[in-house]
């Protein structure tokens, strides 16, 4: 791979990620920034950092703090004008970072730009593509189960770009974090990762909203292709726990950006819909779903005390 600028810090945060870890940094340039956090795995994805890649800048956490912490404190270390956002299951293809850098260096007003993920076996990664913000209508028709019923209804295709190129540089709302690259002046300009979107999901749509709010555009440049295996970690988290997760970080996300009127209207929305879930779970003798959405349910009406 040709050497790309030392303006890029690579920031990857770990959590028990250690099987692929060691292919995710061996695609990152030799001569370019690298810090990793380790989010206290029990793993030896540490050890590897230490053992392999000793320019790496490594910081060991004692607790799992999430991402947008591990995030944060990566950034803090961090020397680059540009941070690339890489998850440790994920992999650089030959000058893709290099093309993220080049965008960003072309284009003063856009703050952000993320690279077109592939699977291992080079299949568009559609669960991980771009989309526009969350809106009212689209949250409830997810939370209706609306998209379940209508699955080419407009409000959700709208909501998951269903017609999007994604073959085409342009434009976008929203992207996950797998291989993000923001310009430091925009991230430190927003204030970084929010961390009360612990320990995932919602703290990428958080940070693009709050880009955008800032006068930055953010791209996609699917000219820089990246391979993605997906949810090595959340996997580990059993489904009632990412249930919980995934909701309550909605909720948060539609009190910050919504206003107490829409952390009321989600509120209801939650609660019908995990009550047509739990519903829809008995009615398939799936008890852990049961489980899962009744445990949503509780958090919901509790309001996520003590979480």
């Amino acid at each position: 791979m040709s050497a790309v600028s030392s303006s890029i810090s690579t920031l990857v945060v770990c959590w028990n990620n250690g099987d692929f870890l060691g292919r995710c940094l061996e695609s990152v340039p030799s001569d370019s920034d690298l810090v990793v956090v380790d989010n206290g795995s029990t793993d030896r994805g540490a050890d590897i950092v230490a053992e392999r890649f000793p320019s790496a800048t490594l910081i060991r956490l004692e607790r799992n703090e999430g991402f947008a912490a591990g995030v944060n404190r990566a950034a803090a270390k961090a020397t680059g004008t540009y941070l690339l956002l890489l998850n440790p299951d994920a992999e650089a293809t030959p000058r893709a970072i290099e093309r993220l850098a080049t965008y960003l260096d072309e284009h003063s007003t856009c703050g952000a730009v993320a690279g077109r993920l592939l699977s291992m076996t080079e299949e568009p990664q559609h669960d991980f593509h771009a989309r526009r913000l969350p809106t009212m209508s689209s949250l409830a028709f997810e939370l209706l189960l609306v998209n379940r019923l209508w699955p080419r209804n407009p409000i959700t295709r709208r909501a998951e770009l269903a017609d999007l190129d994604e073959t085409v540089t342009g434009p976008i709302e929203r992207s996950a974090s797998c291989c993000f690259m923001v310009r430091r002046a925009a991230f430190d300009q927003v204030g970084g990762l929010d961390e009360q979107f612990t320990p995932a999901w919602f703290e990428d749509a958080d940070l693009c909203k709050r880009l955008l709010d800032a006068g930055w555009s953010i791209y996609s440049v699917p000219t820089a292709v990246f391979r993605h295996l997906g949810g090595t970690s959340v996997r580990t988290l059993g489904r009632a726990r990412r249930k919980r997760i995934f909701y309550r970080n909605m909720e948060r996300y539609v009190r910050k950006h919504h206003g107490r009127l829409g952390a009321a209207v989600v509120k209801t929305l939650l609660v019908t819909g995990m009550g047509l879930r739990v519903a829809g779970s008995a009615l398939r003798a799936d008890r852990e779903g049961i489980n899962a959405f009744s445990s949503v349910l509780s958090g919901t009406l509790r309001g996520w005390k003590h979480e």
